[in-house]
């Protein structure tokens, strides 16, 4: 057994549990590599010849493990890996990287594999590693793979998810949507009694409001260009994120200057609001500076971490300074800043 690992994103099946897409198995599968298989990230997603393998990664003798993951059965999969191999073979790249006298591993991981897969592997004149993947419904849940080949031990990992405690839910408001619902699995209870508990008060404050549900955003106002809130999800970290219309980071309430309202991002800390920052679209590029700390600096923005409050800057403000700069005040609750901006939201009707 290894210990509990990053964030996940999980659905539940008629089967029992799995992960919601291949791209979320795929994220957690590269995050955690050397846990889960002694395998050190290369290159993810690598293009070669119009074929695309999803993992590249290398043994501690630079050896190269082909991956090929699914999250339902496929029956092509030994062709796909045949295809990856046959073209980097052929190129040959990261010569200095890479040690291509060694056989390059082949590892397929799916939840199951067809007979076809058997019949491929059992006739091609390369050799693969099937892996199964099982998400197992436990107190907490674990991730399971399990190596058919002798020799290998199967691995286990905690996963960060729990199912959500939606409680005694009002009657009055509608049905939490299926993907908020989703997105939620990824986070921690707190987190996740913050969001629905921030819907409910958005939902509560005025019959006018709407929710707004597209495939990867949830906003609330009464239109596009009248919003008040949106829930993005985020599929790198794989969690939802919230954002307000509240005043910028940029402004004081001491200055002359007149009120600006943007869409700020909010980062929440065990359902506690941390950190602010002003995100005019998507999900922005800020982040936190541990975050930034984590990160090879070879790949920090040209100007360093910038900051400044503006939307250029690369790391949020924390949330006690915007509150008595920006707003003139001392709450500092999550709830508070949700009817700060509901109220400008209803200022602008």
């Amino acid at each position: 057994m290894i210990n509990r690992l990053g964030t996940v994103s999980l659905r539940k099946t008629s089967e029992g549990w799995g992960f919601s897409s291949e791209l979320a198995l795929e994220n957690f599968v590269w995050t955690h590599l050397r846990d889960l298989l002694q395998l050190h990230p290369f290159q993810r997603q690598y293009a070669m010849k119009g074929e695309i393998c999803d993992i590249l990664a290398l043994t501690a003798e630079n050896q190269l493990a082909i991956l090929e993951l699914k999250n339902v059965e496929d029956r092509y999969i030994i062709q796909q890996l045949t295809r990856y191999y046959a073209n980097l073979l052929q190129e040959k790249p990261f010569p200095e990287t890479i040690d291509y006298e060694q056989p390059v591993r082949l590892m397929a991981i799916s939840p199951t594999f067809h007979r076809h897969n058997y019949i491929d592997r059992q006739y091609s004149l390369l050799s693969f590693e099937f892996i199964q993947v099982r998400v197992i419904q436990a107190e907490p849940f674990y991730l399971e793979l399990r190596f058919e080949d002798e020799g290998y031990r199967t691995v286990q990992a905690e996963l960060p998810f729990q199912e959500i405690d939606l409680g005694d839910q009002p009657k009055d408001l509608p049905d939490i949507p299926e993907s908020l619902l989703k997105w939620l699995g990824g986070c921690p209870a707190n987190d996740q009694q913050a969001v629905l508990e921030t819907r409910r008060q958005i939902l509560n404050f005025h019959p006018r409001m709407q929710e707004i549900v597209e495939a990867r955003s949830i906003q609330y106002g009464t239109s596009k260009s009248k919003l008040c809130a949106e829930i993005c999800f985020n599929r790198g970290q794989q969690r939802p994120i919230l954002f307000l219309w509240l005043p910028l980071p940029t402004y004081s309430k001491r200055s002359n200057q007149p009120e600006r309202i943007g869409r700020l991002r909010l980062w929440l800390e065990d359902g506690i609001l941390k950190h602010v920052g002003h995100v005019p679209q998507g999900l922005g590029k800020m982040r936190l500076r541990e975050e930034w700390d984590t990160t090879p600096k070879s790949k920090w923005p040209r100007r360093s971490l910038i900051h400044n409050g503006s939307h250029r800057s690369m790391t949020p403000v924390p949330i006690k300074g915007y509150v008595r700069s920006s707003l003139g005040g001392t709450a500092e609750s999550l709830s508070s800043i949700v009817s700060i901006a509901l109220q400008k939201w209803l200022d602008k009707l």
